[in-house]
């Protein structure tokens, strides 16, 4: 997994007080090298998880404690109001990877209060905010002398000043501008590409690639990059992890631009969206520049930004081999039942798609009119239980009193193993696309947020990869 310190976007250096570092380099002996803190995406914000140390020289493991109990020892003092939640090594330079040995030591930070809207500790990014402003520093010391694996000792540290920033996730993303020449406008486009996917000559078999539709974070200014689509919540990120690109490698493409007031509602004015006209230039050129099977190219969105998705799809009814919608449904857009119906049926016989909300999404209340007290889940389901009486295969999982739901709060093969069952369930019944409804209740930090539970399923991912498109666009 790559990774890249920011130091150009972040304010300062690293600072070891008194120059030891830059002392102990110069005589050879063991000294820190670096040091970083790490930031996370997490499910309701980003915010510093971690420390990292890069030494010269490889520490056992042992070597360093943070305990008061005897005859432990507190190897650092953290001057920053945050609890070190432990202390382990490794020569990877990634956090959670833990070895007897390394030249990295990281100190884990735990996280003082989840809640979205009262946070505390050392927040990045979180949607109550809607910036993401520069980091403060963090101050350790080293109090107690370590001893390498060579049996050499690195002596008690004056202040050790961090600025610099290890962007989880992230920082595997490469951003590249991608200019209008005919309107002069222009668009930030983040694409992961994985590892030997650099050239596409020299690159292996052809890879998927994953076109995320955000929703209004892409304009978040972050000092111009537009990185709103990745740091201010992790769906896109699910996408590129190790676990998810060792089970379907694909690249990845997201976008961030200055705002474009017909992005989120390309329906509603009758005006053409310049950003999503760009956007799908960005995928064409991409599919010129990389080796990336066009007969698997995938769209997914977060809430707002499937309007534009849905108008892409609806102009490039060829392009792409399925799609995920999240916190979204056909109504909402095209305001009028018989045209939602009408525009979600040529969305359906363009691919298999698969749409999840939670049942009591309040976001979009009224979208066929003020006598419309249904919230987002309810009109989803209805549209979609409309549909099949139109004949069309669709697996709607809500049952007869809300028993086919899932559990929003569920991870790992718990999550898998409810995704599998509407999959079978939907296979028995010859259905190509499904609707999914989380239990109101199990989705935090609000019903809104169903993109969490939604792309953190394996299942829900794989089953994106098994669509193939027959008769690619490109």
């Amino acid at each position: 997994m790559k990774k890249i310190v920011m130091a150009g976007i972040l304010s300062g250096a690293l600072a070891v007080s008194a120059g030891i570092g830059v002392m102990a380099a110069e005589n050879q002996e063991p000294h820190l090298v670096e040091a970083c803190m790490v930031t996370e995406v997490l499910d309701w914000g980003e915010t510093v998880t971690a420390l990292r140390l890069e030494y010269s020289d490889e520490i056992w493991c042992g070597a360093i404690e943070n305990s008061n109990e005897h005859p432990g020892k507190l190897t650092y003092t953290l001057v920053n109001d945050r609890d070190i939640t432990n202390l382990y090594v490794n020569n990877s330079g990634k956090k959670d990877d833990i070895e007897l040995s390394g030249k990295y030591v990281f100190l884990n930070l735990g996280t003082e209060n989840e809640d979205h809207m009262t946070y505390r500790d050392q927040i990045v990014f979180n949607t109550a905010a809607k910036i993401r402003p520069a980091l403060s520093h963090f101050y350790l010391f080293q109090q107690e002398p370590i001893e390498t694996v060579e049996g050499e000792v690195i002596p008690v540290s004056g202040r050790i000043d961090i600025g610099n920033e290890i962007r989880e996730g992230i920082d595997d993303f490469e951003t590249f501008t991608f200019t209008n020449e005919e309107n002069g406008s222009f668009l930030n486009y983040h694409l992961y590409i994985p590892e030997g996917y650099e050239a596409k000559e020299d690159s292996p078999e052809a890879l998927p690639l994953v076109v995320h539709f955000p929703s209004g974070d892409y304009s978040y200014e972050d000092g111009g990059a537009y990185l709103g689509a990745l740091f201010s919540h992790p769906d896109a990120l699910y996408w590129t992890t190790e676990e998810a690109q060792k089970e379907n490698p694909a690249f990845v493409v997201t976008v961030g631009g200055p705002k474009d007031p017909n992005w989120g509602n390309p329906f509603d004015t009758g005006e053409v969206s310049v950003m999503q006209q760009n956007y799908m230039e960005i995928v064409r050129q991409l599919t010129e520049t990389y080796n990336i099977d066009t007969s698997r190219i995938y769209a997914i969105s977060l809430a707002g930004g499937t309007s534009s998705m849905y108008y892409s799809i609806l102009e490039n009814p060829d392009l792409f081999a399925g799609q995920i919608t999240t916190a979204f449904e056909p109504y909402h857009v095209f305001k009028n039942e018989e045209l939602g119906q009408e525009k979600f049926g040529e969305i359906l016989d363009a691919m298999p798609s698969w749409l999840f909300a939670g049942f009591t999404d309040g976001s979009g209340a009224g979208s066929l009119g003020e006598d419309d007290t249904r919230m987002k889940g309810e009109r989803l389901r209805d549209i979609g239980l409309a549909m099949k009486e139109k004949g069309y295969q669709i697996d709607v999982g809500y049952g007869e009193a809300g028993e086919l739901m899932w559990n929003g709060l569920l991870r790992g093969e718990k999550a898998e193993e409810q995704a599998n069952v509407q999959l079978s369930r939907a296979a028995e019944s010859g259905c190509e696309s499904l609707i999914t409804l989380y239990i109101p209740g199990t989705i935090l930090q609000t019903m809104h947020w169903s993109w969490n539970a939604t792309y953190s399923n394996g299942a829900v991912r794989n089953w994106l990869f098994s669509q193939v498109n027959e008769n690619p666009a490109l």
